[in-house]
């Protein structure tokens, strides 16, 4: 069960907003994220898989990445680990979206280069929360899409 209760975020009435790829083979799962964080004032990028995250990433470079685990065709974990190996986005943040958050499954998380975690079922609040801490903990890639500067490491 998803739980929906939006808070209030610093960009539901700002001139920015951070660019979040949205990756989830659920459709249901998919929208409602991508619906709940645009309610909250970022805009978003869809991939349903990991090949359409990759193209989506050679043409625009988030200012995070919220991943679920399970994706059939390119892993979530090997997806984050080529996600980072692409010179434009070392330093974005993905949060991957954890079925079961064993030990095992947190740490392979910040092993193949996760910033953070999230356990499914998604609380919604607590994803926006985090989604935060990403954005403004990396603005990495936000200010150089500003400077109009490739994205370097």
């Amino acid at each position: 069960m998803l739980h929906t209760q939006i808070p209030p975020t610093l960009y539901s009435s700002s001139a920015f907003s951070p660019t979040i790829l949205v990756v989830d083979e659920s459709t249901d799962t998919h929208n409602l994220i991508c619906e709940m964080i645009s309610a909250a004032g970022y805009a978003t990028l869809s991939a349903r898989n990991g090949n359409e995250a990759l193209e989506c990433i050679k043409t625009t470079v988030p200012d995070a990445v919220l991943l679920d685990t399970t994706s059939s065709n390119i892993r979530g974990f090997e997806l984050g680990r080529r996600i980072k190996s692409m010179p434009t986005c070392t330093r974005i943040p993905i949060l991957f979206m954890i079925e079961q958050a064993n030990a095992e499954q947190i740490i392979n998380s910040y092993e193949n280069g996760g910033a953070d975690y999230i356990s499914k079922p998604l609380r919604i609040p607590e994803m926006l929360a985090r989604l935060l801490t990403c954005v403004t903990a990396y603005p990495h890639a936000r200010q150089h899409r500003a400077s109009g500067k490739p994205l370097r490491p």
